[in-house]
């Protein structure tokens, strides 16, 4: 966006012209004028910095999908901050529900591990993390197959890899944040179960 672009919009009346014919230097401005705050604002909802910036990313588009006639420039902060507001609980709705299943699955996993339908489960999950897993960077993936496949302590890895503990540390985090993003919520947490990450 050039520096006059920028001028203009501190008009108002300009500014919200320019986005009703879906401008996208306009866009780009209430982008990085308002991004901060909505991140910030999202983590106002229990989130951690990363999900905050994907709920501002998310309400954004929304946004921008949406009907963009804003009378004035408060109707857009006002839209802006609901939008965010609305993603932030629809994630944690969606977040408590997983976790709902999860505890049931696991809670009831004695008396199913047995049962077909448990098998086939068990066998979607773990197909769906090892195919996220062969995503990996090699050396991520090699630290994960290591770590939580193979059961070995970061020490272990650290002397069959030849690299510094502290390497291998900053591998599984990496992977892990990876993971995240490639994964199903569902499958992601019960990744985070089954082999106690956290």
């Amino acid at each position: 966006m050039n520096s006059s672009n920028s001028k203009l919009f501190n008009e108002e009346n300009y500014l919200l012209e320019r986005l009703a014919q879906l401008d996208e230097d306009a866009f780009e401005y209430v982008f990085e004028k308002y991004y901060p705050r909505l991140c910030l604002y999202a983590s106002s909802f229990g989130t951690d910095q990363t999900l905050a910036e994907d709920i501002a990313k998310e309400a954004f588009i929304k946004i921008w999908k949406s009907d963009k006639n804003y009378k004035s420039l408060e109707h857009l902060k006002n839209s802006l901050y609901q939008s965010t507001k609305q993603v932030a609980l629809n994630k944690q709705l969606a977040l408590k529900r997983s976790i709902q299943r999860e505890e049931y699955f696991f809670d009831n996993q004695e008396q199913y591990e047995d049962s077909p339908l448990h098998q086939i489960i068990h066998a979607e999950v773990m197909g769906e993390l090892y195919a996220a897993i062969q995503k990996l960077p090699e050396q991520a993936k090699m630290v994960v197959i290591l770590s939580y496949l193979e059961g070995k302590t970061n020490q272990e890895i650290a002397d069959e890899m030849q690299i510094s503990l502290q390497t291998v540390k900053n591998y599984k985090l990496r992977a892990i944040k990876q993971l995240r993003s490639i994964l199903t919520p569902e499958t992601y947490l019960i990744f985070l179960s089954v082999y106690k990450i956290f």
